[in-house]
């Protein structure tokens, strides 16, 4: 066999690093499109498509001297991962290597991967309910018991716009960690009888929010409803579009809350960070830091910074793309009247095995926040606002490219504007001509920018004139002008290959087949996963004292 290039690893030097104890930093990226990746990735990678690396991989991997490996399909010269590493190159990235063969390769050499999305958080999700014996309860138990007139409570732990979207009939809203922070007494009728029957859209969440509950002696007799949203419709019970939650659990006072987290730091060691260590550690060039405000809501005083706002339990659930060194240190910061966010973060995510997580200890101020390490957009042409591109319109003289997400296409886009996804200007071409004005835009306009600025760098002397809408689709509309959500063929230039499956973009007769064949996947999920030696979760044992934080369970 020829001899990898320079700036490759072969598949078994990128297995020996994935295997080592201790775990060095990696940023291990599939460049691919999401719908790629979703048929077959290994199970440590981040997705980190073509079309979005420039504006994402900052906050992804903020490291610039961060160890990156990068993979397509076969790692051709004209493929994702070769165009990635001169992406990487030129925004100052100096370690970055492209697996030899690509996923071909891997999966050649008998080397493991999973299909699927969101599979580490999942397979976490499902070992988690058996170390910790959380119950579930079924969903024609649960349409038993409110038949019945059985007490129950019903809390969904999503997140309210996903909440809104579908949600169960009666059912509370208190989204992730926030459900923590109310007070959990039974209503009055409650007796020995009640139930906390905690759900989601269809496992995770659920069972994160019952057994957290239940570590916390909040709500000893908390369950998660087992498959969630999904089974419930698939039962033929009715669901809810629109929804509005039910009367909210009242909060709990901060006395308590700081009672509960102080308990749970203790029970299990969870570190916590002062602001001597972590000044030490934004100075410390040899590690990744993350920043992680988990509150439910943003500060505006750390605008700009590198402060991420990710509300407690979205961290957990969306780690995979929010988090891409493996090995890096990551601090959260909460209300420091109690800190529990924090706290029940810290907790699941160090068993999660992928970083070292530590919670803030003190009242957090802008100057502490580092940069934001995202990349700004260099070199993009003059924008154009919504009233100058509303002219242009009505004059026939523009084509607007809306080169965002399909879902925000989908959901609306600018009357006639063509869809491409930016992994490649080539479909562009038959539109750069002489005497051509295109403007693109994206939700916030800073896709937009990006595109507008490398398809006037490949065709400065096409005679087209390349522009972007300022503030996007998101500013139109703001503007007060209409958008639609039309979706004719003959405008896509490119298919919808961000598009990684998602169920909830299912509806119509397709939807019971979808539901029921998404849930056998992900119930089988978290053995397949666990076959891959790589992937190392590491549950607290229950019986450890405080003392001995060394001390967790390898599933």
């Amino acid at each position: 066999m020829s001899t990898p290039p320079k700036n490759s690893v072969v598949p078994a030097g990128l297995w020996a690093l994935l295997l080592a104890e201790p775990a060095a930093e990696l940023a291990l990226l599939d460049v691919r499109e999401t719908r790629w990746f979703v048929q077959r990735h290994l199970n440590l990678a981040r997705n980190a498509p073509l079309s979005g690396l420039e504006l994402q991989v900052g906050a992804l991997v903020p490291r610039r001297s961060t160890p990156v490996v990068l993979y397509d399909d076969d790692d051709a010269p004209d493929g994702a991962a070769q165009a990635a590493s001169a992406v990487l190159a030129r925004l100052g990235y100096t370690d970055v290597r492209t697996l030899d063969g690509g996923l071909r390769r891997w999966v050649g050499e008998g080397l493991p991967a999973i299909d699927g999305y969101g599979t580490l958080v999942k397979a976490f999700g499902d070992r988690a309910r058996l170390h910790y014996g959380t119950p579930g309860l079924p969903v024609e138990a649960l349409r038993a018991r409110l038949r019945e007139g059985r007490p129950t409570t019903l809390v969904d732990a999503r997140p309210r716009a996903e909440f809104e979207f579908l949600s169960l009939p009666g059912a509370r809203n208190h989204p992730g960690t926030e459900l923590a922070l109310r007070r959990f007494e039974p209503p009055d009728a409650g007796g020995p009888d009640h139930l906390w029957a905690i759900n989601c859209f269809s496992r995770t969440r659920g069972i994160v929010g019952a057994t957290t509950l239940r570590l916390l002696g909040r709500a000893s007799e908390a369950v998660f409803v087992e498959d969630g949203v999904m089974d419930w419709g698939l039962h033929g019970a009715p669901t809810v579009q629109n929804a509005a939650p039910d009367d909210e659990l009242p909060p709990e006072s901060p006395q308590v809350l700081r009672g509960l987290a102080d308990e749970l730091l203790a029970r299990f060691a969870l570190p916590v960070a002062d602001a001597a260590r972590l000044a030490d550690w934004r100075e410390d060039r040899g590690r990744t830091l993350y920043l992680f405000d988990v509150r439910p809501e943003p500060d505006p005083a750390f605008a700009g910074t590198g402060l991420r706002q990710v509300p407690g339990g979205q961290l957990l659930m969306h780690f995979e793309n929010l988090v891409g060194t493996r090995g890096a240190r990551i601090v959260l910061v909460d209300d420091p009247a109690h800190r529990l966010r924090a706290a029940i973060t810290a907790f699941w995510l160090t068993q999660l095995g992928q970083a070292e997580v530590y919670v803030y200890d003190g009242e957090f101020t802008p100057p502490q926040a580092p940069p934001d390490p995202s990349a700004a957009i260099d070199g993009a042409p003059p924008p154009l606002d919504a009233d100058a591109l509303a002219q242009l319109r009505s004059d026939g003289a523009a084509t607007v490219i809306d080169v965002g997400p399909s879902l925000d296409y989908e959901r609306g886009h600018l009357p006639g504007a063509l869809y491409m996804l930016p992994a490649s200007l080539a479909p562009l071409t038959p539109h750069a001509a002489t005497g051509r004005k295109l403007v693109f835009t994206s939700p916030d306009g800073a896709a937009a920018a990006r595109v507008a600025r490398d398809a006037q760098r490949r065709w400065p002397d096409s005679g087209a004139e390349f522009t972007w809408l300022q503030g996007g689709t998101q500013g139109w509309k703001a503007s007060g002008r209409l958008l639609t959500t039309d979706l004719v063929p003959a405008r896509l230039l490119t298919p919808f290959d961000d598009d990684w499956g998602s169920v909830m973009r299912v509806f119509g007769p397709r939807r019971d087949a979808a539901w029921a064949d998404y849930l056998a996947w992900e119930r089988a999920l978290s053995e397949r996963v666990l076959q891959d030696p790589s992937v190392r979760f590491r549950f607290f044992a229950l019986s450890a004292p405080a003392s001995e934080p060394g001390r967790a369970a390898r599933s």
